[in-house]
């Protein structure tokens, strides 16, 4: 038996880990940054000149027998976790595949690497990537590393060199090794790209989160909103928000994780904590300074968008934020509701939040470099990542949303008109027009600015109304296009509607006549149960009237008459409603508390499918419990309707119990196969007839109280 290596050529190796495994320039300097850095570099110099990059180090440099055993040794890196500087800074190394040396390749055709340790003899080593040489040098004083990488493979024009710079600066998140960069007259150090967070200066809102063992910590520190806005939020805290979410509650349901119980918690203590520290901004207008009495219409520090994932002192390749890899762009997409929106649930935009990421090499070992080192494995742990920030910004969008909710209550109760305005009554006497005195025609002018306002803000206000319905419709159309497909089927069924109801008694008669059906039903006929004839009719027969009553409902559902705003008498309409529900589900009992004559101007179909909606979110929330108990209470209360619905459920999943609301929000689940839009509809309903929901309940069965108005 012969033992055998692979023989590959220097060029071939330069070629694919060097020219193609690096993704631009950029990227093979940044790992030479690398290098310096985790050889204690305290200081590293770029030179520019020509056709020729200068990189200078102070760093433990190498001699023979480093390069020989490792500079040389592909694939092998003699770096540990970690080291302690000169300054006492802690340093976690950023290299470890051993193939980094290649990044040189990607740069240029010639390199000349001079090194020298302490104590030891300074070594040369030169390579054109068809052979390499190593000779020692007596000369060399100092300890460090000095690379000439020549005959660039492209031109270096001081446009591109500060375009680097600002790269390092995105890309190098420390600042125990000081890096320059020089070029004629180009002499430039690198800065951090974070600043510290000041709300009110460089954003409107700082947001961090720290994750570990499956608990997310989120802090935000916000300086959005004027002191006027505290008398519209006496209940939140305008400058500070604390709250701590159970991540395993908060996947479950899940659909792009698919994971639960041991499984989940498993990967979520293998994924390791880590943290973030993110920068929420946005630039206003005047018009909407006021209306939401935003502090500033921009920051007087702007720092650009895009978060930045940092793995300990280095971004990693193609989480630079340029990417939107958290899919902030998507996500704000699907769901574009203003933060005003009564029901929609707001998302930032991806131009809106800019910060870091921070993740370690040891703690967060599951997030692994792709092969080629531009980028992470995509695994299931990375999508739990993903998900854990998200999770972190959507606590801080609900904040905000619950604020300018508030906020933009004023809004409405501003619309009130005056009824003593001197344009009305020229409008009523136009011979008034010659008799007004200086203050009348003051106030005229006044009353006519005004008016022209009024036309500015109606047109924006308009155009906010447009959006909200445009998100609404959006939703809603696509539940709308099944209901149609299902009706047209309904319909297409109608015929074969008797056909349905009677042939499995039609085919029992029959067997009856031949003198087959008691051969049928004798035990030795029945005892398998794909074999049991007269079971299998009997599960046939019911399943063939339950689709009698879903097309019956549905057709009925849809008539043009259920969406006529009319006097109704409430009890009689919910009333039809248990009746359909008792007769479909056996399992459930209904009971309606309610005056005889409750009578309100509302379209039947509002009522419809706000109570649709909660009796149906009863039973699939409560699918092993034998028998579901519900209670409809229906209370005329001045101009409105108030209705308690309440069953004796299992009632809310543990993660609403300090935020109930939340199960408002759309696409809010818990359910594998759910798509959280039943109690979305339910509140936006509610809230398009005037009225709105007053409290949700969910420790002892489930129980909701909530008005309608007329004005549907």
């Amino acid at each position: 038996m012969e033992n055998l290596k692979y023989i590959i050529e220097d060029s071939t190796i330069a070629e694919l880990l060097g020219v193609q495994n690096f993704s631009t320039d950029e990227a093979a300097i940044l790992e030479l940054v690398k290098n310096a850095y985790d050889a204690n570099a305290l200081n590293l110099t770029m030179e520019f000149m020509g056709t020729m990059l200068k990189i200078t180090d102070d760093g433990d440099g190498m001699d023979s027998e480093d390069i020989k055993k490792h500079w040389m040794h592909i694939g092998k890196s003699s770096k540990g976790y970690s080291f302690v500087d000169i300054n006492k800074n802690v340093r976690v190394q950023a290299g470890s595949k051993g193939v980094g040396r290649f990044a040189l390749s990607r740069l240029g055709k010639n390199v000349r690497l001079h090194s020298k340790k302490i104590e030891k003899d300074g070594v040369i080593w030169e390579t054109d990537w068809n052979k390499s040489t190593l000779y020692l040098d007596h000369n060399i004083k100092n300890k460090g590393t000095c690379i000439l990488i020549n005959n660039l493979r492209e031109k270096w024009s001081t446009n591109r060199i500060k375009k680097l710079n600002k790269y390092l600066e995105r890309t190098y998140h420390d600042t125990a090794m000081k890096i320059r960069i020089k070029s004629n007259e180009y002499d430039e150090f690198i800065g951090l790209h974070f600043p510290e967070p000041e709300p009110g200066k460089n954003c409107r809102s700082n947001i961090k989160l720290e994750y570990d063992k499956g608990i997310l910590s989120i802090l935000v520190f916000s300086d959005e909103f004027t002191n006027e806005a505290e008398k519209y939020c006496p209940k939140i805290d305008l400058n500070k928000h604390i709250s701590k979410v159970n991540i395993i509650d908060e996947l479950e349901g899940n659909d792009i994780i698919d994971l639960s119980g041991y499984d989940l918690i498993n990967k979520l203590n293998e994924l390791g904590r880590f943290s973030a520290n993110l920068f929420f901004n946005l630039n206003a207008t005047n018009y909407d300074k006021e209306k939401f009495l935003y502090k500033y219409l921009n920051t007087i520090e702007n720092i650009e968008s895009g978060v930045i994932l940092y793995r300990n002192a280095f971004s990693i390749s193609s989480f630079e934020g340029e990417k939107d890899w958290l899919g902030l762009g998507k996500r704000s997409r699907k769901s574009p509701a203003a933060a005003s929106h009564p029901t929609g649930s707001w998302r930032v935009r991806e131009n809106q939040i800019s910060g870091y990421v921070l993740i370690d090499k040891k703690i967060n070992y599951m997030l692994q470099d792709l092969m080629n080192r531009q980028g992470l494995d995509e695994n299931i742990y990375y999508k739990l990542f993903v998900q854990i920030i998200l999770i972190g910004l959507k606590e801080f969008e609900r904040y905000r949303q619950d604020i300018v909710r508030a906020i933009n209550i004023k809004n409405k109760k501003e619309e009130e008109i005056s009824t003593n305005k001197i344009s009305d009554k020229i409008v009523n006497n136009p011979k008034k027009l010659d008799k007004l005195d200086d203050r009348d025609k003051k106030q005229l002018i006044d009353e006519l600015k005004s008016f022209r306002q009024d036309s500015k803000k109606f047109e924006r206000e308009k155009s906010d109304v447009e959006a909200r319905y445009k998100y609404d419709v959006r939703i809603l159309n696509v539940l709308a296009t099944i209901g149609l497909k299902a009706s047209s089927i309904a319909h297409e069924m109608k015929t074969d509607r008797n056909v349905m109801y009677s042939n499995c008694s039609y085919i029992i008669d029959a067997l009856k006549e031949y003198g087959l059906w008691e051969k049928l039903n004798h035990p030795e006929n029945t005892n398998k149960h794909h074999k049991n004839i007269p079971s299998l009719l009997k599960r046939m027969d019911d399943v063939g009237k339950k689709i009698i009553s879903f097309m019956d409902t549905m057709l009925i559902e849809i008539e043009k008459k259920q969406f006529k705003t009319t006097l109704l008498n409430i009890k009689e309409v919910v009333t039809n409603i248990k009746n359909v529900w008792e007769k479909d589900y056996g399992t459930i009992k209904i009971n309606i508390d309610s005056e005889e004559n409750t009578i309100y101007n509302i379209s039947e179909d509002l009522v419809r499918v706000i109570l649709d909606n909660l009796i149906l979110n009863s039973i699939q929330q409560n699918e092993t419990n034998f028998e579901l108990k519900l209670s409809i209470k229906i209370i005329k209360h001045n101009e409105f309707i108030l209705i308690i619905y309440s069953d004796n459920g299992i009632g809310l999943d543990h993660k609403y119990v300090v935020n109930p609301f939340k199960i408002l929000e759309v696409h809010e689940t818990t359910r594998n196969n759910g798509h959280g839009l039943g109690m979305w509809i339910v509140n936006n309903t509610i809230t398009m007839t005037g009225g709105e929901i007053k409290k949700i309940e969910g420790s002892n069965g489930f129980k909701i109280e909530f008005t309608l108005g007329d004005k549907s």
